[in-house]
């Protein structure tokens, strides 16, 4: 393995120092029970921020292994989808919950455990101090993406002179004061401080205390968020790319500087991370397969596995008269399934619905036409496996697709195509690796070569007058291991759709054309929710935007997924 961090062993810790924190959960939103903070040291409770950022195993069932990669068309089950698919989101949304009963008093807690110290140790405590707020901002964003208004600049602080009813900052007010508070951080971090200032060290899971690294991915976090008003605020989104590009600070811009979860082996061992439990079984999306298929992208093994069709199958089959006796071997064995929910009635898509079955001695072997998805690069663990797993937040990949999409837009003076390709074999290497690390099945490394001949396919040499395009299909495709971005990207593009190189196919449900989802449901608070009145007060304002629909309705529009 390229790299191995050892902090599974903290996990029994971690625990027992947050359920000290969460004892009670009534008020978790607003961050008011007193035996939260205790006397404790900054770096365990950052590095258990960090973590509980990424073990939310509900989340991994519901959000982004059962709904988000449908709607996004990453994958989805062999069966195909249901009539449900744009209906349902059943369970979902556990990042919210996260946020307020975990991620966010635990930064919080940080700040104000270093606010009551001594002004003499205050002062070399003031980089510590500063990193969870881009944790924070990171993550509020991350739940604000979907459900519109939140409580930020008043929530966790209760306990610490703070009100139990803290007013909803609208989407549009948060890009602003995320955009503020990243801005700031960067600011401290970069300036030289009178003293010598203490570390998180190997307790910072992500950069391992390198402040340099941090300034970076803040930067790159002000460009994702400022990427998010291409439709809404293109005015505003330029120059705050302009003002970052310019920052001495940089962003990030090699994979070692990468803002990357690198869990231990074990972390998504078993439960809800299982990604092939209970009889599931995800697929490739036949248009994605066939466009990475049809050039030649060396991701496609990293995604997916080959399906069943091996020759020793293919001959067993017909001489045990499950296919025809002149049936012609197909030496392609990457496709993958129809989304429609409408693709099963059709007769010319049929076999992909329709698994054969054989008999290898004592064995029955399903014939699957469709390729599955590398469970292992999702759950290293999955099947015996003893990997080790990758989480991104921002990839180096994903910078170069931005700076490639801003400069195609004619954002800045930087050249697309330069960032276009750059991009791509970014997200290459990162894939590989990631699929190293992970020991995915029948893994082989990727060579100079393949990058080389994947660029020169015709369909992916640039094109200025298809560019914006191009960077499209490849950062949508960059986001395979990043559930929300996926989205996002369809999202605010528009794209990948039936017209573009991945040619999305139209869904139906009896002959009546079907939408992809948006949101997570927003419910009205409950009588007595201690914030009542805040919380219905949001949710009223978020209605007068007429794209955002009827709140239980995830057809409907937050505030940045503006219509055309």
């Amino acid at each position: 393995m390229k790299r191995s961090l050892k902090y599974t062993t903290y996990l029994l810790f971690f625990t027992l120092l947050f359920s000290a924190a969460c004892s009670k959960k009534d008020f978790a939103e607003y961050n008011t029970d007193p035996d939260a903070v205790v006397d404790i040291t900054l770096q365990p409770l950052f590095a258990r921020a960090v973590t509980y950022a990424h073990d939310n195993d509900f989340e991994a069932f519901y959000d982004n292994y059962n709904f988000i990669p449908r709607w996004s068309r990453a994958f989805l089950q062999r069966t195909g989808n249901g009539i449900t698919v744009s209906e349902s989101a059943a369970n979902t949304n556990n990042r919210y919950g996260r946020f307020y009963g975990g991620v966010g008093p635990l930064l919080v807690d940080i700040q104000q455990l270093v606010d009551k110290m001594p002004e003499e140790e205050k002062a070399r405590y003031i980089y510590m101090r500063t990193i969870p707020t881009i944790l924070k901002v990171y993550y509020a964003w991350y739940v604000s993406d979907v459900n519109g208004s939140l409580a930020y600049t008043e929530a966790f602080g209760a306990r610490y002179g703070g009100t139990l009813t803290p007013t909803y900052e609208a989407q549009s007010e948060l890009y602003t004061i995320f955009d503020q508070e990243l801005k700031e951080a960067v600011n401290i971090l970069k300036t030289t401080q009178p003293v010598e200032q203490f570390s998180y060290e190997n307790s910072d899971l992500y950069f391992q205390g390198d402040i340099g690294k941090w300034v970076k991915a803040a930067n790159s976090l002000r460009l994702a968020i400022a990427l998010r008003l291409s439709k809404r605020d293109p005015q505003r989104m330029a120059s705050i790319v302009q003002e970052v590009l310019a920052d001495d600070g940089g962003v990030i811009n090699s994979a070692e500087e990468a803002w990357v979860f690198y869990p231990g082996a074990g972390f998504t061992g078993g439960g809800n991370w299982n990604i092939t439990g209970n009889g599931r079984a995800f697929v490739g999306d036949h248009d994605v397969v066939d466009y990475m298929w049809n050039n030649q992208d060396p991701r496609l093994r990293f995604f997916f596995v080959k399906n069943m069709w091996s020759e020793e199958n293919f001959e067993i089959a017909k001489q045990q008269g499950v296919i025809p006796a002149n049936a012609t071997f197909d030496t392609r064995r990457y496709y993958g399934q129809y989304s429609s929910p409408a693709s099963p009635e059709d007769p010319a898509k049929i076999r992909f619905f329709s698994p054969l079955q054989i008999e290898n001695g004592e064995e029955e072997i399903t014939l699957d036409t469709v390729s599955r998805i590398q469970d292992r690069l999702f759950q290293p663990e999955n099947n015996g496996g003893t990997g080790m797993g990758t989480m991104p937040v921002i990839t180096y990949a994903d910078v170069c697709f931005m700076r490639a999409e801003f400069a195609q837009r004619g954002m800045t003076g930087e050249n697309a195509e330069e960032w276009y390709y750059k991009g791509i074999e970014a997200s290459l290497r990162f894939y590989d690796d990631a699929a190293d690390r992970a020991m995915v099945y029948d893994y082989s490394p990727l060579t100079d070569e393949e990058i080389a001949n994947f660029k020169s396919q015709p369909a992916i040499e640039f094109d200025p007058a298809r560019g914006l395009e191009q960077i499209i299909m490849q950062a949508y495709l960059n986001f395979f291991r990043n559930y929300n971005e996926a989205w996002a990207i369809v999202k605010r593009t528009g794209m990948p759709n039936a017209n573009t190189a991945i040619a999305f196919e139209p869904w139906f449900v009896d002959n009546q054309p079907i939408q992809m989802p948006r949101r997570f449901v927003i419910n009205y608070p409950l009588a007595g929710d201690y914030n009542y009145q805040n919380r219905f007060d949001a949710v009223e304002e978020m209605r007068q935007d007429p794209d955002f629909g009827e709140p239980t309705s995830i057809l409907g529009r937050v505030w940045w997924d503006q219509s055309e």
